[in-house]
């Protein structure tokens, strides 16, 4: 019989809302590190982005000196915050570093004050959150047992309203104050419990027994899920489309964890059924209305694609955080002789790309007897535009009055492949129906690390990098359209 662990780790404030998110989550943090999913390109930016709105934000309050020893230097961190506390000099400390209770905090900004300390969490987003405030409960509870008197507790994040006029961001213009005191204090009442569970789970050799679930994903995607979807059987329960919660509680309750165990009389959605019908069959099955849907795609047929960004900190002037800018078409031209040809644009990065991506894209629909893509994004951006540019209005309007086949509705609507595994993307759709033609030998193979090759290449970089970066944008975007019409020709083939 295993005996629990004599020796528990300290906790910190960010494997305290691991924790709080799922306990196996936290343990894996802890003992079986190499479980995680390794940071991605897209992931790393986030974060990046993340350390450079907190370096602003210390213009919040200005003046005040970094600690800015590294995470795994924690105890000399301590060290070198317990003087500034004292310096009356000092009017803030940035990654002020404490360890009390058992457990490791670096507080963003500490503002001194005349009765005591504000302590200011600063995060990216355009709003304050509930799980923002379990974030700063452990601090609160840390900081006071530490001594320190807490007068007020803010969450400093992104202005949706600011308006980038050029030079450095400031904070006192980017970044707005919001006040989560009292509910920071309510939380960390709760605190001591949490932490005592969390110990007490950390106690133990072996993991919790926690399923998968919608926590999985909730308020964060969990760098653990592959590991734990990869204990799952063949075609699991979580491939069904659309799996509230509830239903995958009764669906576990009742014993079933592939969706080949599910037996008939079990109810599910109708999708949800086709699926169930499609996996335990092994073969493919089409709509009766596919062959009417594929009927509408009428030459000449473009299959356009676009690629756009939406930094936190925006980069063109009059752009605001967030706003999204597509900055890259592609287009596959499908003529009435089967002939396919293809066109694109990528904006230079030396100014806003907006304008210059739909003028030309205008220009290039000018023909087209229909135009096809995969979702309804590319509508929604070019109403976008429409409303930007009003000189432009009118020919964006026309074009969106043309006749438009959204391709994954028509799948989504006609087709399932057991190869899908649950999802509906044109990643899973693509090597499904046409399984020689992949994204696998891009150095580019999704959209989210587009953006941030895009904002790369245009961060002022020259030479041999840009340009490699621009290849790799352009080879991206146009497998996208290709796989479209590549997609179409395999449904056409199976019908």
């Amino acid at each position: 019989m295993a005996m629990p662990r004599t020796h528990i780790p300290l906790l910190s404030k960010s494997r305290f809302t691991s924790g709080l998110q799922c306990h196996k989550k936290l343990f894996f943090s802890f003992y079986e590190r190499d479980f995680a999913t390794p940071v991605g390109p897209a992931q790393q930016a986030l974060f990046d982005s993340g350390n450079r709105v907190g370096v602003i934000a210390h213009g919040l309050r200005p003046g005040g000196t970094h600690v800015d020893n590294p995470a795994y230097h924690h105890d000399r961190a301590v060290e070198r915050t317990v003087p500034l506390l004292g310096d009356l000099e000092v009017p803030a400390i940035y990654e002020a570093a404490f360890t009390e209770l058992d457990t490791r905090i670096r507080a963003d900004i500490l503002a001194r004050t005349p009765g005591g300390w504000d302590l200011i969490e600063v995060k990216s987003s355009t709003s304050a959150k509930p799980e923002h405030v379990p974030d700063a409960g452990i601090q609160l509870l840390v900081l006071e047992e530490a001594g320190l008197t807490i007068e007020r507790v803010y969450i400093a994040h992104i202005d949706r309203d600011y308006v980038y006029q050029g030079g450095d961001h400031l904070a006192e213009d980017l970044l707005k104050l919001t006040d989560i005191t009292d509910d920071t204090r309510a939380y960390a009442e709760k605190v001591p419990a949490e932490l005592e569970a969390m110990r007490a789970m950390l106690a133990e050799d072996d993991p919790p027994a926690i399923g998968l679930g919608s926590h999985c994903k909730n308020p964060y995607q969990c760098e653990f899920y592959d590991h734990c979807r990869g204990l799952e059987p063949d075609w699991s329960i979580e491939e069904l489309p659309r799996l509230s919660p509830s239903a995958r509680t009764r669906l576990r309750d009742a014993g079933y964890r592939s969706i080949h165990d599910i037996p008939a009389e079990e109810k599910l959605t109708a999708q949800q059924s086709k699926v169930r019908s499609v996996v335990q069959s092994g073969r493919p099955e089409y709509g009766s209305g596919l062959v009417a849907a594929l009927d509408q795609i009428a030459t000449p047929a473009h299959f356009i694609d676009f690629e756009t960004m939406n930094p936190a900190l925006p980069v063109y002037l009059g752009t605001r955080p967030y706003q999204v800018q597509s900055f890259q078409w592609s287009d596959h031209v499908l003529e009435t002789d089967g002939s396919l040809e293809h066109a694109e644009f990528l904006a230079d990065g030396s100014e806003d790309p907006r304008r210059e991506f739909v003028e030309t894209l205008l220009d290039q629909l000018r023909d087209a007897g229909t135009i096809v893509v995969y979702s309804s994004y590319e509508a929604t951006r070019l109403r976008d535009l429409q409303e930007l540019y009003t000189d432009l209005s009118a020919s964006i309007d026309e074009l969106l009055t043309r006749p438009w086949i959204d391709l994954l509705q028509v799948v989504r609507d006609h087709v399932y492949h057991p190869e899908f595994h649950g999802s509906f993307s044109i990643k899973k759709v693509l090597p499904a129906l046409v399984p020689e033609f992949s994204y696998d030998d891009l150095d580019i193979q999704a959209g989210d690390v587009a953006s941030i090759s895009y904002l790369e290449s245009v961060s002022g970089i020259n030479g041999e990098r840009r340009e490699q970066l621009r290849a790799a944008l352009l080879t991206y975007c146009e497998r996208d359209t290709e796989a479209m019409v590549r997609i179409v020709e395999a449904l056409r083939t199976s019908i």
